[in-house]
C-alpha cells in the first residue's frame, strides 16, 4: 500500500500565482481533522507554507530554490471539517535571499479563519 505525502494529503485543488499575489484552494477531509471535528492548525500552516513556497519558486532562477524559514500563524476562528479554505496572499518582500508572504485564509462563507506570514529563504540549488 502506497502512503501519501503531506502535500498530497493537504488536498490542494489549485494554486494561482499572478505578479505579486497568490490564491489557492484546499478541500477539507478527515486528513485535516484535529480529532474533534475541526480543522487542525498545523494543516492550515502546512497549506500556507506549501503555497508560499510554490509562489516563491515561480519567482526565482532555476539554479535556486525557496525553502521555508519562518512561519507565524494566527488562527481567528474554528472551522469544522467540511467545505474548503481559500487562501489569498501577497508578497510583502521580494529580496534576493528571502521572500515574505502574507496569506489570509477564508472559509466558503468568506469568514477569515487564519492569517499566516511565511518567510522563505532563497538558496542555491545543489546538484546531486
Amino acid at each position: 500500500m502506497r502512503s501519501i505525502n503531506l502535500i498530497e494529503g493537504l488536498n490542494i485543488e489549485y494554486i494561482r500565482v499572478n505578479d505579486n499575489e497568490l490564491e489557492a484552494k484546499m478541500n477539507l477531509t478527515q486528513f485535516h481533522d484535529q480529532t474533534f471535528g475541526y480543522l487542525h492548525g498545523g494543516a492550515t500552516i502546512a497549506f500556507g507554507e506549501t503555497i508560499a513556497g510554490y509562489a516563491s519558486n515561480k519567482r526565482i532562477n532555476k539554479n535556486q530554490v525557496a525553502v521555508g524559514q519562518t512561519i507565524t500563524a494566527n488562527h481567528m476562528k474554528a472551522k469544522k471539517i467540511e467545505g474548503y479554505i481559500i487562501a489569498k496572499g501577497r508578497i510583502m518582500h521580494n529580496g534576493k535571499t528571502s521572500h515574505v508572504w502574507s496569506i489570509e485564509m477564508f472559509d466558503e462563507n468568506n469568514i477569515l479563519i487564519s492569517h499566516i506570514t511565511v518567510t522563505n529563504s532563497i538558496i542555491k540549488l545543489n546538484k546531486r
